[in-house]
């Protein structure tokens, strides 16, 4: 996966919106789950698809020092479930919706935190700025789509989950652990979205 020009990016950004537009997204809903929403931001960087996470501080409620998207809980102001992802991208990172492109929605999530959670895709300019909320996150950096595409992970655990075991997928990149909700969703995204 790799892009020559600025025009094979937007030829690829518009396959990715065909093929969102096209897949028929997990949608859950359960009573007395709070709503969040998190934002999948991909760019070009250097000829290659990255994806943008975070590493949260120690300090935030939950989750705590894991790699993430950009996102968070629903408020009452937000106007749907986009709108939340927005707005938690804005204040954790500083990227604003008019520096988005919207690509389109993924699937809805259970994290074991008892969110509902919602993933939206968005493509973003590089080189990127951040401007972090430091009381929830630590830093931001960037991993090549390619490696949640091709599944790339360095182990995987089994963790029983409600009476079922589920396979967790570990990925390390540049000292980053990515791992729990935010790599199963990516090696969703490359299985379902993103392979031919």
């Amino acid at each position: 996966m790799s892009f020559e020009t600025d025009g094979d990016f937007i030829a690829f950004k518009e396959e990715l919106r065909i093929r969102l537009a096209a897949h028929e997204a997990r949608e859950l809903s359960h009573t007395g789950l709070r709503h969040a929403s998190v934002m999948m931001l991909i760019m070009n960087k250097k000829g290659a698809p990255h994806v943008l996470l975070t590493r949260r501080t120690d300090t935030v409620s939950t989750h705590k020092g894991q790699v993430s998207f950009p996102g968070g809980g629903a408020d009452e102001a937000d106007d749907g479930r986009l709108s939340t992802a927005y707005r938690e991208t804005f204040e954790e990172v500083g990227i604003s919706r008019e520096r988005i492109e919207y690509l389109g929605r993924f699937d809805d999530y259970i994290s074991i935190s008892g969110f509902l959670v919602t993933c939206f895709i968005g493509a973003i300019d590089y080189p990127y700025a951040c401007t972090v909320n430091r009381h929830e996150i630590e830093s931001c950096f960037d991993a090549p789509l390619s490696k949640f595409v091709n599944q790339e992970y360095d182990r995987y655990e089994l963790y029983n989950y409600g009476g079922s075991d589920y396979r967790v997928f570990f990925y390390y990149h540049e000292g980053y652990e990515i791992w729990g909700l935010t790599a199963r969703i990516l090696t969703d995204f490359g299985e379902k979205i993103c392979r031919d």
